[in-house]
Order: structure tokens, then sequence, then C-alpha cells
């Protein structure tokens, strides 16, 4: 490597890895609006493609500040040693698709189990069910007007995969929680890409 010839070093001028000016994501649970919807049928069922919008109220959320090293997350720490925390502001905006949630209309006897996530992540998001005279949910299909804008606290991972012999990684959104204090966004709130 070639230094410059008639450069004038700038001894306490310097530039870590640390320093880079793109944060890496951080696993954890955030705030969130559903900023999409889409649906697709597989066999008897419904999965439920649901994506997320990281909150502008994350900046109240701190976190480990990290590095990307060889694909790696690695912690930043100072000059004692100590963890290093920031704002988690730099999350706000980012979108992140959940796992599918699936929907088995008519489920063969015995086999309602199968709903239950899709239930739960729809009571998360406030979607009351009707219930009957035994104190059973009767479950409805979600459609994008009912969850679009709807708050959540998501929690958000990286996945695994493999593609092309190549070991990959996707960020997911892994669980979904209720945010009580969220606020449901209108169409307008979310951004002009909501077809409603």
């Amino acid at each position: 490597k070639q230094v410059g010839v008639n450069m004038k070093t700038l001894e306490n001028t310097t530039v870590k890895k640390s320093d880079s000016g793109k944060l890496p994501i951080i696993p954890g649970t955030y705030p969130a609006h559903v900023s999409g919807f889409d649906t697709a049928e597989y066999n008897d069922s419904i999965v439920f493609n649901i994506t997320y919008k990281i909150a502008p109220e994350a900046k109240q959320l701190t976190v480990d500040k990290m590095v990307l090293e060889d694909g790696n997350l690695t912690q930043v720490t100072d000059s004692e040693g100590n963890k290093v925390t920031i704002s988690a502001s730099y999350m706000s905006g980012k979108e992140f698709r959940g796992q599918g949630v699936w929907l088995t209309p008519n489920p063969p006897q015995g086999q309602g189990w199968r709903n239950r996530k899709y239930q739960q992540v729809c009571e998360n998001f406030g979607i009351i069910f009707e219930k009957t005279d035994d104190d059973e949910t009767v479950l409805g299909e979600i459609e994008e007007a009912d969850v679009v804008g709807k708050p959540a606290i998501v929690k958000l991972a990286r996945e695994e995969y493999e593609k092309d012999g190549e070991t990959r990684f996707a960020w997911k959104v892994f669980q979904v929680y209720p945010w009580k204090e969220g606020k449901q966004l209108s169409s307008d709130e979310m951004g002009a890409d909501v077809p409603f």
C-alpha cells in the first residue's frame, strides 16, 4: 500500500471500525406498526405475510453499539472495555417482514390448534373475535384494512438460511406482542404507498 508522498499525517485523526457511519441492525424488541400485508393460499390454508415498520418511538430505547465484522455482530467497547450504548433512533423507519401467520379455515376435528398463532397475533393487534355461548373463539379472516397501521412490539432476530451453497442471513420479525401505548396510524401517517 502506498502512503501519500506529500501528505501531512494527522496524529490524532483516526477512523476506527466502530466509527462506521452505517450502524448494523441489532436484534431485540422494538415498537412498530404494520406497514404491509400480503396473502397466499397453500392447500386448504392461507398464509398472511405481514411487514412491520419500526416506529419513531424507538428513539426512546438504547441498544448496544455494534459493528459488523466478517458477517458477525461485535460489541463496541470504550477505552476501559465498557460496552458502548446508543439510541435506537436509527432503526426508526426500517421495515421487516414477519414469519408467515397461518390460518386454516375448517380445520379437521381436533386440529384447531393450527390457528392458535393466528388468533394470538390478531389479538395482539387488538382485533377482537366473537365468542360462542360455549366461550369458543370464532375466527374471521383479516384483511389489509384490519391490520395496516396497527401498533405492535416486535421481536427482531436474524434468520440463517442457505442459498446457492452459501450461508445467508435475513432479518425477520419472529414474535408480535401488544403495544398498549401505541397509537393506530392512518393510511396518511403510514405513507402514500398504503392502498386504502
